[in-house]
């Protein structure tokens, strides 16, 4: 090998040397930021992101209420559910709690905290005993009939909730989770208006 081949490759071992160690470098800095930011509370800790969707269903604000209220129905509506369990002998108002089956195999109870008869009800997002799922330090979701009249209803889904990670997760929610969010709300909308729009079955 040339003397000039021998130092070009020497010079390149260097640059690549010198370029691992700037990516070294940058992941551990960026690693570095990323927990500093997790262990910061949010900017706003008692402030709740929201996610929502509005619905118009020909049904009639009390025969919308009829579906709604019935907790065990969950699966025929929110894509990716595929049984819902009643957990309390209680199965309507606040403290009535059931348990979701997904399909990806995973659990998730709600419980209902707020519960207005006639109108609409919240519930908390937890698992068991423990917190809600990831990534969320909060999470509540509330299914509202806003208004109607005998022609039809107008139903909200809103999801509200703080994500984990402190100031990191804050930033992830605006950059990406609460658009995610969004989006299921919408999925969830169409779903659940074309579920209740179905003709009652004949007995």
């Amino acid at each position: 090998m040339s003397e000039s081949g021998s130092t070009s490759r020497t010079s390149r071992l260097r640059s690549a040397r010198r370029l691992a160690r700037l990516i070294f470098f940058g992941l551990f800095l960026l690693g570095g930021i990323a927990a500093l930011l997790a262990e910061l509370p949010p900017s706003q800790p008692r402030g709740l992101s929201e996610a929502r969707a509005d619905f118009f269903v020909k049904l009639s604000p009390s025969q919308a209420w009829s579906k709604l209220q019935d907790l065990s129905l969950a699966h025929h509506y929110v894509p990716g559910v595929e049984a819902v369990e009643i957990l309390t002998a209680q199965r309507q108002g606040v403290g009535a709690s059931r348990r979701i089956f997904q399909a990806s195999g995973e659990t998730l109870d709600e419980t209902v905290v707020e519960w207005e008869e006639g109108r609409g009800f919240v519930i908390r997002l937890h698992a068991g005993e423990q917190g809600p799922p990831f990534p969320f330090e909060k999470a509540k979701f509330r299914y509202w009939i806003e208004s109607g009249d005998d022609a039809g209803a107008r139903i909200s889904l809103t999801i509200l909730y703080l994500p984990m990670g402190g100031r990191l997760g804050e930033w992830l929610d605006k950059a990406l989770l609460n658009a995610e969010m969004e989006r299921r709300m919408s999925t969830l909308a169409v779903s659940m208006r074309s579920y209740y729009e179905l003709p009652e079955p004949v007995r």
